[in-house]
């Protein structure tokens, strides 16, 4: 039996937090100049405190009520041109809870080439060229058959909490926002269908895009404040 619910519990959630994140990203072979920060608030004076260049940013919002019972449900989303150009795995059946490794994973594989991952020789960078010609769902169960990469996740599970969550009692969720080709673009490998290509950026900063994309998309039909919001950024000195 506790064989069983180990397997069962091998991608446990990752907490949210900044810290275990960017270890998550230095493990696997991200460039130390790059690290995981608290976004405190979407109001244009918080995001000021955001360092720059913000990368990517990964939000965590409900998907349970306090009952278990979902509310929120599987999306549809339309091809669009920047999809070709976007890495999008899917949350397979056996990866449980392993939405915070997907969503860095997403943030990373769209922006390997300033992360310094693209051809390295290191856990991310192989796994990037073993993944990049296959499709979502081969990415996934890739991602699910991956020993270094869950060796990484679950190293990284208890990191700065008291104890692990057990996996029927998680009710919140992680997804990536980034950009891609000039284009905004919602990366959520469980409940969207493909890369959610939000709109082209222009001259407007990825980090105000994706704030009001949140307001828009996540946090006007809720009174909830079970929300958080960190951004992928370049470390200050």
């Amino acid at each position: 039996m506790a064989a069983s619910e180990k397997a069962v519990e091998r991608w446990a959630a990752l907490e949210s937090n900044p810290e275990v994140l960017s270890s998550f990203c230095h493990l696997g072979g991200v460039s130390p100049q790059w690290e995981v920060v608290d976004v405190w608030g979407l109001d244009p004076d918080l995001l000021g405190f955001v360092p720059q260049p913000v990368l990517a940013l990964i939000l965590l919002f409900p998907t349970k009520d306090e009952q278990g019972e979902k509310v929120r449900e599987r999306q549809h989303v339309e091809e669009h041109p920047v999809s070709a150009s976007t890495y999008f795995l899917r949350q397979v059946e056996g990866l449980s809870n392993a939405c915070g490794t997907i969503a860095m994973l997403h943030a990373i594989f769209n922006n390997r080439d300033l992360l310094g991952i693209e051809g390295k020789e290191c856990t991310l960078g192989k796994f990037y060229t073993e993944t990049k010609n296959l499709n979502a769902e081969e990415r996934g169960r890739a991602l699910d058959d991956s020993a270094d990469i869950g060796s990484v996740h679950n190293g990284l599970v208890a990191e700065g909490q008291s104890h692990q969550v057990e996996g029927d009692k998680v009710r919140h969720h992680f997804v990536c926002l980034t950009a891609v080709d000039g284009h905004l673009v919602e990366l959520d490998g469980a409940y969207n269908s493909g890369p959610l290509v939000v709109k082209s950026l222009g001259d407007e900063m990825l980090l105000t895009a994706a704030a009001s994309h949140v307001k828009e998309k996540y946090l006007a039909s809720t009174d909830s404040i079970q929300f958080s919001l960190m951004a992928l950024v370049m470390k200050q000195d």
